[in-house]
């Protein structure tokens, strides 16, 4: 269910952030063009990704939880990632990479990662539902923008750090996208 569900959310939130160089907002009476429209109606399917990704971090027990993805409430989990994230610095001050596995640093990364693809989800689908006023509107969708930019850093570092992982032998590739547990 992970694998499936991180595959999904790969392929929207790419999806958006691609599709989204090529829309143009309605101005004055002008119609949508076809990605604006895309951009809203695959909006709403992401955002019900994220939803079902947080449920299922939620409920989850035998894979990485809740509480490891958002460690920032415990004082303890939050000084093992500080000394997870030293480990790592010091791996790659030896050239290195650390071994992938569960650890803490680069499961608080992936945390931060659904939170911002979730500010995205909740502004996007706010502004398209015209649930809150105008003022408000115009406010989330310059955070939605902000957003945009950290969660395209978010995926170049992400993707790039994967593949580093696999040429580095790790086999990480064949983990997440692998149909067997």
């Amino acid at each position: 269910m992970t694998r499936g569900l991180h595959l999904l959310l790969l392929l929207a939130v790419l999806h958006q952030l691609v599709i989204s160089n090529f829309m143009s907002r309605p101005d004055s009476g002008k119609p949508e063009n076809l990605a604006f429209e895309l951009h809203e109606y695959v909006g709403l399917t992401s955002f019900a990704i994220v939803l079902v990704y947080w449920m299922w971090s939620a409920a989850r027990r035998r894979e990485v939880g809740f509480k490891a993805l958002f460690p920032w409430f415990s004082p303890a989990a939050v000084q093992a990632v500080c000394r997870d994230f030293v480990e790592h610095i010091g791996a790659l001050r030896r050239l290195r990479l650390s071994e992938v596995g569960h650890r803490p640093f680069p499961i608080a990364v992936h945390g931060l990662g659904l939170a911002s693809v979730t500010v995205m989800g909740v502004t996007g689908t706010l502004s398209l539902l015209g649930a809150v006023p105008a003022g408000i509107r115009e406010a989330g969708l310059s955070v939605h923008g902000a957003f945009a930019n950290l969660v395209w850093a978010y995926l170049i570092g992400h993707a790039s750090l994967a593949v580093l992982h696999e040429q580095a032998g790790h086999r990480l590739f064949r983990r997440m996208f692998s149909l067997r547990p």
